[in-house]
């Protein structure tokens, strides 16, 4: 499909979607509830999906809901790559007939996946209503991103006519030039294309913020400003808005899914899409909970659907008028502290030890062994309030309060910056214990 048919279909696509977060929850239910319908007869069709429903005696009659999609079973992440491994057997990528898909493997293995181009117009069209929730004029502003966050985009490649008419306009760089003293390079860069958003990865911008501080530079507050791919911590929101300003955004999902919920700027929750995704949270015993793993199901994918989608994060909801909002992402539930007694637990109250201390702009916990966890830290050059001795002392105390002394032998490292996994992300737990 050439870019400008589906450039086209990304903007009709576009024109059907809430451009504003709606607030009539009686409506965001009608409205979901026959597009979850529509999707599940789609799903019938098809034959990975139509063995699910017969091997648990549903119809597509039986969906008219979110809290429907309960009844239906979980699609884990190795039920998605045996049924895209049987779609695409035989598939010749020269084709072009589909657009294919590899996520980065953060967590596990590497999937490969495709979409449709009407599926890919979707989702390139509910990226840019995002964007447009936040306060970001597609039309008319400026956007700075890396190449790996829009990866069809040649960086070297000049503006196109619309952008030297002044629409549309986006700055594309290569994200391996900017590291080190490359920040500094960075920086000039954005004080000189001066962007009204700004789509980096976590870790980069983070990096940019602690170079900055370390060198006494200014950087330009955007409008509005997002860290792709990577969950955003307190501490990294604190450094953040300290650095770019107010504009804070934090889209939510996975390359599966696309963008499934966001929270803007100034909010204390994530608004879910009800126009094309659902987002529904299990308990360990697989029923609706407000607490869980999240299940995603997408409402605009109707080739190769995505029914509930164990994403594999977990989080906290609240339900108003029948209506989700996640109020916390509790982040991967693949990395599990590992205990000599053999039982696992989550990482997330490690994660919340350095929201009780200023002086961090950034940790990371690896545990080395079934009796040792490094932390390694980064020292906020812009506040002195506590020593790193005084850290330490909080980081020790906290854990042993958590774990009982003496689990863990702890190992306190000290860096510049933490740099970002192999994939280009940004994880605060690493586990290498062998299980």
């Amino acid at each position: 499909m050439g870019s400008e048919f589906k450039n086209l279909m990304t903007l009709l696509y576009l024109a059907k979607l809430d451009r504003r977060v709606p607030t009539d929850h009686r409506r965001i239910r009608d409205r979901q509830g026959k597009k979850i319908h529509k999707v599940m007869k789609k799903a019938y069709q098809i034959p990975f999906y139509r063995k699910r429903f017969d091997e648990n005696g549903l119809t597509p009659d039986d969906f008219h809901s979110a809290e429907d999609l309960a009844k239906f079973p979980v699609m884990t992440r190795a039920d998605l790559r045996g049924w895209m491994q049987e779609v695409l057997k035989d598939y010749d990528e020269a084709s072009g007939q589909l657009e294919i898909f590899k996520t980065s493997g953060s967590s596990g293995i590497p999937l490969r996946f495709c979409l449709s181009h009407r599926e890919a117009a979707c989702m390139n069209a509910n990226w840019i209503r995002v964007t447009m929730f936040a306060g970001y004029h597609p039309l008319r502003g400026k956007m700075l991103s890396f190449l790996t966050t829009h990866s069809h985009v040649d960086p070297e490649k000049g503006d196109s006519f619309v952008q030297k008419l002044g629409f549309f306009r986006r700055k594309v760089v290569p994200e391996h030039l900017y590291v080190g003293e490359g920040m500094r390079d960075l920086i000039e860069l954005i004080n000189d294309y001066k962007p009204q958003m700004i789509a980096f990865r976590k870790n980069v911008l983070v990096r940019l913020a602690v170079y900055a501080k370390n060198h006494d530079l200014k950087i330009w507050q955007p409008k509005v400003y997002t860290p792709v791919s990577e969950m955003v911590d307190e501490i990294t929101r604190r450094l953040l808005l300290d650095t770019f300003g107010p504009g804070l955004f934090d889209a939510y999902g996975c390359n599966e899914t696309g963008s499934c919920a966001v929270r803007l700027p100034g909010s204390d929750e994530y608004y879910i899409y009800s126009d094309t995704h659902v987002l529904n949270l299990i308990d360990d015993e697989g029923k609706l909970a407000d607490e869980g793993s999240v299940i995603a199901t997408t409402l605009y994918k109707f080739d190769y659907p995505i029914i509930n989608y164990e994403v594999g994060d977990k989080a906290v909801s609240e339900t108003r008028d029948g209506v989700r909002y996640l109020k916390q992402i509790k982040g991967r539930t693949n990395d599990l502290v590992q205990h000599a007694n053999g039982t696992e637990t989550s990482a997330t109250e490690l994660m919340k030890i350095p929201n009780g201390i200023t002086g961090i702009s950034q940790f990371r916990y690896v545990q080395e062994s079934l009796d040792e966890i490094s932390i390694l830290l980064v020292k906020d050059p812009g506040d002195s309030k506590y020593s790193k001795e005084d850290i330490e002392a909080f980081f020790s105390k906290k854990v042993e309060d958590l774990y009982g002394y003496p689990e863990y032998r702890l190992n306190f490292c000290w860096m510049d910056e933490i740099p970002p996994d192999e994939n280009g992300k940004m994880r605060c737990f690493i586990c290498k214990v062998k299980k």
